[in-house]
């Protein structure tokens, strides 16, 4: 059996996240971390548990003996294909940058896998669902306006058996005493993942912020968002809170812009987006805190597909997409139906031809790299689809509901999707 150095140093399974990290979603499951499966949790927020028995829940233990033997955990697959495909994964970072300074925690993991010391170097919490979008690409799971919607839609009944709940609002916090167990774990955070929901409006960011500073912790810890960037203060228990002046305490501080498009399309995808106002936002950041790095993390979808090119360029004049500083693409996999793999041939072929200028414009020089195989990306998951009239059509019957019911018109602000409309009524 490999040393808990040895492992950290080379291994093909070991994680050190398991003694390190906690992820949970407002459903109040905790999984593994962010890359994990998310149909197999590891523990469960219940009232009356501290956060060390969450920590050595049955599954959690299994997961640590499985990496201490170097082995496989099914959970965790997608690290694993990742690494096989050339990928590095969080696995690899987490076990590059905090493994060897976990060394001891890992060697004093007890025959059943249960640890009797549990520091919290790396949290990742999604708090809530409360957000203030209704973005067409995701769904009651993520955000309580999106719920209330869909109860207005369909039955409580419906509701229930769909989404296994009738609160449209959901917290890994409500009627338990979590926030206080969590509270002294946070003395050890080195890095924080805030994500929502929407993290801006939700009180558990303002109440972990206020912990750090007012116990002189802000300078230790680094902070990443991912955020639609809707706002940068929001009055909490009656108190308005300025994010500028939270943020002055903490030296390392990435943002990720959650920005579809932008303009008309933006506000028509992400309902709630105001392109006005999140663009002084942006402008904002990058002319007064040039310390925060600040980038764009689309999803990509059929909603936004044809307009990518346009946000990109803006983007990239104002300096917020870069060489140095890539989108980080999130490609919509989930609805299968508003995946742009499922476009009609003719579609991917125009926009393949398009993105394909873009990979030429960057291939002068080696540092646009990440650019290049941004449009790469692209245009392989393009190439991947195959014709698809009964999931296209699945989309327009979600996208014509959605359209009614916020008095919204989809192909007037992206008429692309005309002729794709026209192809699905084919026989």
């Amino acid at each position: 059996m490999k040393t808990a150095k040895q492992l950290v140093n080379d291994s093909k399974h070991f994680c050190v996240l398991p003694w390190i990290h906690f992820h949970a979603w407002p459903d109040k499951k905790v999984m593994p971390c962010c890359i994990a499966d998310s149909e197999q949790p590891v523990s469960e927020i219940k009232p009356g548990e501290s956060i060390l028995d969450l920590m050595n829940s049955d599954e959690y233990k299994k997961m640590r003996l499985a990496m201490l033997n170097d082995e496989k955990y099914e959970a965790c697959t997608r690290c694993y294909d990742l690494e096989d495909n050339g990928t590095w994964t969080l696995r690899n970072s987490q076990n590059k940058v905090r493994g060897l300074d976990s060394v001891d925690l890992i060697e004093m993991t007890n025959a059943d896998g249960s640890i009797d010391e549990f520091k919290l170097k790396y949290m990742d919490m999604r708090f809530s669902n409360l957000c203030n979008y209704k973005c067409r690409s995701c769904g009651p799971g993520c955000s309580n306006l999106w719920g209330e919607e869909k109860l207005k839609i369909i039955s409580e009944d419906d509701f229930v058996t769909k989404f296994g709940r009738k609160e449209t609002l959901v917290t890994c916090t409500e009627e338990t005493d979590f926030m206080d167990n969590l509270k002294p774990y946070l003395n050890d955070v080195e890095e924080c993942y805030f994500a929502g929901g929407e993290i801006l409006v939700t009180p558990e960011h303002y109440e972990c912020m206020d912990y750090w500073i007012e116990n002189g912790l802000a300078d230790k810890v680094n902070l990443n968002y991912t955020t639609n960037m809707s706002i940068l203060s929001h009055k909490v228990d009656g108190k308005k809170r300025d994010l500028f002046e939270m943020w002055k305490h903490f030296p390392n501080i990435e943002i990720w812009a959650s920005i579809d498009a932008i303009g008309e399309q933006g506000e028509l995808v992400r309902k709630g987006f105001k392109w006005k106002k999140v663009q002084e936002n942006l402008l904002r950041i990058r002319d007064e805190a040039p310390n925060i790095k600040l980038g764009i993390t689309p999803t990509i979808s059929v909603w936004n597909i044809f307009n990518y090119c346009e946000m990109f360029d803006w983007m990239y004049k104002e300096g917020f997409i870069s060489a140095e500083n890539p989108p980080r693409l999130n490609i919509l996999t989930y609805p299968d139906w508003a995946s742009i793999t499922v476009l009609p041939m003719d579609a991917r072929k125009k926009l393949i031809q398009k993105f394909k200028g873009y990979i030429a414009k960057f291939a002068g020089n080696e540092e646009d790299i990440h650019l290049r195989n941004d449009f790469r990306v692209l245009v392989q998951t393009l190439w991947s689809g195959k014709d698809d009239k009964s999931a296209m059509r699945k989309f327009f019957q979600e996208n014509d509901q959605m359209d009614g019911f916020r008095n919204e018109e989809l192909d007037e602000v992206v008429p692309q999707l005309k002729e794709v409309r026209e192809w699905c009524l084919e026989l």
